[in-house]
């Protein structure tokens, strides 16, 4: 192929995912040339992106390889977007298709914190887990493939694997260089409950994948007939799952409002997820506790207890939302943008992805600052820093667990519980 060719293909293959960004998503069933004609909004980046490449072709030390150039600008778009966008090559869109990326053989629930692959949760009994790896984590390499120069798809792809195969993890934050993790089967966690102090029940959540909703309604029930007066719902390190299975268990602590609603392009509400009094489990007091590990599904219930002022939300802002929708767009040469097409968002509009959800009453992890919290940490976790000296990322918070004595976000949820029914008896 002549490099006029290629750069006409280059070119072409901008336009359309410029377009779909800047213009409108594209419909399979449209010309996108035609489309282009009438609105001719892109055609500045175009001509941005077709100087850059002509430079490259003329003055560029070495004859570039425009394989390279293509899949790399390809790739650059879609990073700018969100982290759950992807441009994936065609043996991905074949997994994808496949959905082999969907199968958990690790038991990590892995986000994207300045642009380095960061541990947001470990499934206990996990092979993650027996591997010694922990939630506040950061990847630097995975198998040899740095990860700030991944997207999140990749990453997910390069973590997954037949069991009994492994993968090399070098991590950041570690004084062992290097972590051998064996794939395996990852058997989800149930709910869990206890019984804490003046007949409060704690019910820890899990990460609320398909049919997980049921665990908790069963574990709520279990607490209620052991005399609980009121309910400790802890989401910490529950990320990610299935949206349906948190608007589930939303729905078991509100009678009526809204729970949750689905944003398109241009802020079109797409669909809206009202309480219904049928599911209703309990209408004792409730306080939820959340922080940076709590995300996606776990966000939709935290935010839907707090805004139908059903109960306080007590720790810190998350900051991984995975609360969005993506849709595979197939492009010619086989390749396909994986595109967000709706997000989640709160009864109050605003979305889990860029807002995460604040706390009504706020704590500090005292762990996180032991190790040196930033005093200013990034809005977007998903956005890239400058790295510090050494390579290391900068602004990356150690999230291990604190032990139970210290733990004073549910220390703090059962102070606000007391004194919710010290006020209570008063009024009575």
């Amino acid at each position: 192929m002549s490099i006029r060719s290629k750069l006409t293909l280059i070119s072409l293959s901008a336009f359309i995912v410029i377009y779909s960004i800047v213009g409108g998503m594209l419909s399979r069933s449209n010309n996108p040339l035609v489309r282009a004609i009438a609105d001719p909004g892109p055609y500045p980046q175009l001509r941005i992106f077709e100087e850059v490449v002509s430079h490259i072709v003329k003055d560029y030390v070495e004859k570039p390889d425009l394989e390279k150039v293509r899949v790399g600008a390809l790739r650059g778009l879609t990073d700018s977007l969100d982290p759950y966008s992807a441009y994936l090559l065609p043996p991905q869109v074949k997994e994808y298709k496949a959905g082999k990326e969907k199968g958990d053989v690790t038991g990590l629930v892995v986000g994207q914190y300045s642009g380095f692959a960061y541990i947001i949760a470990v499934v206990p009994g996990s092979p993650a887990e027996k591997a010694g790896i922990r939630v506040g984590d950061v990847i630097e390499y995975i198998d040899g493939h740095a990860t700030n120069d991944l997207d999140l798809y990749d990453v997910r792809s390069l973590l997954t694997g037949d069991p009994g195969t492994s993968v090399e993890l070098t991590l950041i934050n570690r004084k062992s260089d290097k972590i051998k993790l064996v794939r395996g089967t990852v058997t989800p966690m149930p709910a869990e409950m206890r019984m804490l102090e003046s007949q409060i029940g704690y019910v820890k959540v899990p990460i609320l994948n398909k049919g997980q909703a049921a665990s908790v309604e069963s574990v709520i029930k279990d607490v209620i007939r052991k005399g609980a007066k009121s309910v400790v719902l802890d989401l910490r390190g529950s990320a990610g799952g299935d949206v349906a299975e948190g608007i589930k268990v939303a729905d078991m602590f509100l009678k009526s409002g809204q729970i949750a609603k689905s944003i398109g392009r241009k802020d079109k509400i797409l669909a809206t997820f009202e309480a219904k009094a049928d599911d209703d489990v309990t209408d004792l007091p409730v306080a939820v506790i959340i922080d940076r590990t709590t995300a996606g599904a776990a966000e939709v219930i935290a935010a839907a207890i707090l805004e139908n002022k059903r109960g306080e939300v007590i720790g810190e802002r998350t900051l991984f939302g995975m609360a969005s929708e993506q849709e595979l767009f197939p492009l010619d040469d086989g390749s396909a943008l994986l595109l967000t097409t709706s997000r989640y968002a709160a009864p109050s509009g605003k979305i889990f992805v860029t807002d995460g959800v604040m706390p009504s009453v706020e704590v500090k992890r005292t762990d996180l600052a032991e190790v040196g919290t930033p005093d200013d940490e990034q809005e977007n976790p998903g956005e890239q820093a400058p790295a510090q000296p050494g390579g290391a990322p900068p602004n990356l918070p150690n999230l291990i667990a604190p032990k139970p004595s210290d733990d004073i976000m549910l220390k703090k949820a059962i102070e606000v519980l007391g004194a919710g029914a010290r006020t209570k008896r008063r009024a009575a």
